[in-house]
């Protein structure tokens, strides 16, 4: 009977996955029971031994009557809408520059393991350089700027651009990922497309936007669905840049609930929020991922 199971792959493969979906189903599901049950509770944590109450629905109705969530909500979609459509634009430039004939081989090698450099910094460390380098008063980049009669600017000292400041640190820090991953789709596509291209007279950007850019599709939507939930769920850098100010000028979702929950010690209000981040990231992740494996499927069978 050993001998029998050993011989089926798809079983043995079972066997071997069971551990790592064990503790997946540990350390992930048995946190969001725990948290979903203290969302419909009132305990004060404050008061030795105290007990949970159900409450129903009144965390979430608090919740979603709170302005403070909605203000932190629109700030996050701000940050979202402004940060992506940059990286998606610089990053598939600078992936079709590294990967043009006019650039030679060792220097587009060097400058792939050069953009590696802001994904290795942990972003608390990231935002504490940038929040040394971009300070008002002692700041290099004012010192820098102040040489050619510019400046010196507020950046993430002032509500007015704090928002931006974190956009384009933001922008500097992952743009890099968009295009590691766009560098690998167009060194996979197939050249015979291309080339009969340039038989037939095509020019170099009838060529990026009806063949090279249509087969990257899947490519986008994937880079699109990573990014969105990494800007959505942006907390470290920011915390670490601003700390959610001047004000709550910066105060993102995330740090609403972390405020919520470590500031005022009101966890089953900080679990609530989490649940309603969670319930309204999902369709959007789900849409994008069927997509981006239709897409992948689509190129596939062509």
């Amino acid at each position: 009977m050993v001998a029998d199971f050993a011989r089926d792959d798809r079983k043995v493969a079972m066997l071997f996955l069971l551990p790592g979906v064990g503790a997946l189903l540990v350390t992930y599901l048995v946190p969001l029971a725990y948290s979903l049950g203290l969302s419909f509770s009132e305990w004060d944590i404050r008061k030795p031994g105290a007990q949970w109450v159900l409450s129903g629905f009144g965390n979430y109705t608090d919740l979603l009557t709170s302005e403070g969530f909605w203000r932190a909500g629109l700030r996050s979609l701000i940050f979202t809408l402004a940060a992506l459509p940059i990286e998606l634009v610089l990053g598939t430039m600078i992936a079709l520059l590294l990967t043009s004939e006019m650039v030679s081989s060792k220097l587009s090698a060097l400058t792939r393991v050069l953009m590696l450099v802001p994904l290795m910094l942990p972003p608390v460390v990231l935002g504490i350089l940038w929040r040394l380098l971009l300070n008002v008063n002692y700041g290099p980049v004012n010192s820098l700027l102040g040489l050619v009669g510019l400046g010196p600017f507020t950046w993430a000292a002032a509500p007015d651009t704090a928002m931006a400041t974190i956009v384009l640190v933001e922008v500097i820090a992952n743009t890099s990922v968009v295009s590691m991953i766009l560098i690998g789709g167009l060194l996979s596509l197939p050249p015979e497309p291309i080339r009969a291209a340039e038989v037939d007279g095509a020019g170099p950007w009838r060529i990026l936007f009806e063949i090279k850019l249509p087969q990257l599709a899947s490519y986008y939507l994937i880079i699109v669905l990573i990014r969105v939930m990494d800007l959505l769920k942006t907390f470290d850098f920011i915390y670490a840049l601003t700390g959610g100010g001047p004000g709550d000028s910066t105060s993102m979702l995330n740090l609403f609930i972390y405020r919520v929950g470590q500031r005022f010690l009101d966890y089953p209000m900080a679990s609530a929020a989490s649940w309603v981040f969670l319930v309204a990231l999902l369709p959007l992740s789900i849409w994008l991922l069927i997509k981006a494996v239709a897409s992948s499927k689509d190129y596939l069978n062509d």
